[in-house]
């Protein structure tokens, strides 16, 4: 008994994942089972029994059979546990068989009739250990596939299997919902298929699995049907082969559209006018320091606006605060249709407004935006059925005359505002002029 276990121990700690287990765990149920062997080979049998049980047929295994059975069962959901294929569980038993013919054949008695049989009875008892440990080996498997099925069906993140070129080999129900497909209807079609908004992204993403073996992540956007864009997580994992080849690519995305929407509405706050929804001083300055560093590398000209409204402080003292607040408003929507969309207008407090002039050759071009924006101010107000009348002093400063730097720049183009508005107010002044005045 102890040479077979020793040689089973031996053979099965040669295994992948036997070479992590400790001498029990690798003897396992081997000798329970070696033993019920024994006590079946012991117990006499009819002719009639012995044809019968040589097919297989249960009445006939003997009353040891069970323990044999159960013994056998018990061993493949450990080996199962342990991470040995099914391969590795077979060729157990084939070298179990293997080293007790081998001692049999060393054995010093003469080969009897008896012992034949013994050795035909022996194979029908491995067999049938075999057959029952395969039996609940895959049942196991089964069931834990079933399992895993069930959790990735349920589950509301996509869960999916990409081949080499992209082409889905499972698709998750949620993954299948949110493309509006059956998950079987999406077996064998690639991907970027079905409503990716960053296709060229995510065939980079699978290049890049593919090429370094290992995890990609990243975002990507589905637009579903009915026009919605949902926001998603993504990681992608190589399946590896036992040589090290990856085989098959696994992919999991988790729905963040609400985060998505919960940062941008923080960033939104954090950097945009709660009162006329412009950008406030903080991201003026991020798109001042932008549009200086674009300056200098293409040479084209950027040109500054420091606005201040006049007569303002006077209609909000006698109209009061939300009157004043509309008054702004409206103001802020006259002074952005006097430019470009790709031009920034921002408010930076009370009634002092800023825009960022990009993207043009000549001075004239400003000059004509400055007036525009003179007649529009100008115009008179309807604010709560009241008519008002301001009007806005503006101050101008250019890159790279002026300054080259967005400290220089808003503070020349203050200095050429307050110009303005000693001079008269509703009218501009470049500070260029200004400074030679002076």
């Amino acid at each position: 008994m102890e040479s077979i276990l020793q040689d089973w121990q031996e053979y099965a700690n040669s295994l992948p994942p036997g070479k992590r287990m400790n001498k029990t765990e690798l003897r396992d149920h081997a000798k329970v089972m070696l033993q019920s062997i024994v006590k079946d080979l012991m117990a006499p049998q009819s002719v009639i029994q012995e044809v019968n049980k040589s097919k297989g047929q249960v009445e006939y295994l003997g009353k040891y059979s069970k323990v044999l059975d159960e013994t056998a069962g018990q061993h493949a959901i450990g080996r199962f546990d342990s991470g040995f294929s099914i391969q590795n569980l077979v060729s157990e038993f084939r070298a179990l068989r293997a080293s007790v013919l081998r001692l049999w054949e060393k054995s010093p008695q003469d080969a009897q009739l008896s012992d034949l049989n013994e050795i035909s009875r022996f194979n029908e008892a491995i067999d049938q250990a075999l057959a029952e440990s395969v039996d609940v080996y895959a049942n196991q498997k089964e069931r834990n596939i079933r399992l895993f099925e069930t959790v990735l069906l349920s589950s509301p993140d996509h869960n999916y299997i990409l081949d080499l070129e992209g082409k889905f080999l499972y698709a998750n129900k949620a993954l299948a919902d949110q493309c509006g497909n059956e998950a079987q209807q999406m077996l064998g079609k690639k991907i970027i298929e079905f409503g990716l908004v960053e296709v060229a992204e995510m065939e980079q993403a699978i290049d890049k699995v593919i090429q370094e073996k290992a995890a990609v992540r990243g975002e990507v956007r589905y637009r579903s049907q009915v026009g919605k864009t949902n926001f998603y997580e993504y990681i992608l994992t190589p399946i590896l082969d036992p040589e090290g080849k990856v085989e098959a690519i696994a992919g999991t995305e988790r729905d963040v559209t609400e985060r998505k929407s919960w940062e941008d509405a923080v960033w939104h706050r954090a950097n945009y006018d709660h009162l006329t929804e412009l950008p406030n001083r903080s991201l003026f300055r991020d798109r001042l320091e932008q549009q200086i560093k674009n300056a200098e590398r293409t040479g084209k000209l950027v040109a500054l606006f420091f606005i201040d409204l006049d007569k303002f402080k006077e209609a909000n003292d006698s109209l009061g605060h939300e009157a004043g607040d509309n008054l702004l408003q409206q103001a802020a929507t006259r002074i952005s249709s006097c430019v470009r969309q790709n031009d920034t207008v921002a408010r930076i407090g009370g009634d002092e407004f800023t825009v960022i002039l990009t993207e043009f050759d000549q001075i004239s071009h400003v000059k004509r935006i400055a007036n525009k924006m003179i007649k529009e101010l100008a115009k008179p107000f309807q604010v709560y059925g009241n008519k008002v009348s301001i009007s806005g002093s503006i101050g101008i400063s250019l890159i790279p005359q002026d300054a080259v730097n967005s400290e220089d720049l808003i503070s020349n183009a203050d200095q050429a505002m307050y110009a303005a508005k000693n001079e008269g107010r509703n009218q501009f002044r470049f500070f260029s002029l200004v400074a030679e005045k002076e």
